[in-house]
């Protein structure tokens, strides 16, 4: 943080975020979410959202503690996402 809290901070404003990320083929795996990142130059994978190393992006349930939610919705193509969506 910057010198605008040289006290330390007494409290935060919390805030969420709703992103909608699109599976390919009902493969609800990390390695096809956009927030998994690929670190090849240490052959692992870390998920951006929760801060994990990823061991096995593969693994063909999601995580504990991921925050994706699936609603059963299915589309022909990705969905377009547009800034402020």
């Amino acid at each position: 943080m910057t010198n605008d809290f040289k006290s330390g901070v007494p409290y935060f404003t919390m805030a969420e975020i709703r992103v909608e990320v699109a599976f390919p083929e009902d493969k609800v795996k990390c390695r096809y979410c956009p927030f998994c990142r690929s670190e090849s130059d240490l052959g692992r994978f870390w998920c951006r959202i929760m801060n994990i190393m990823l061991y096995n992006p593969d693994y063909p349930e999601l995580p504990e503690g991921c925050p994706a939610t699936l609603t059963g919705e299915i589309h022909g193509t990705a969905p377009k996402y547009k800034k402020g969506d």
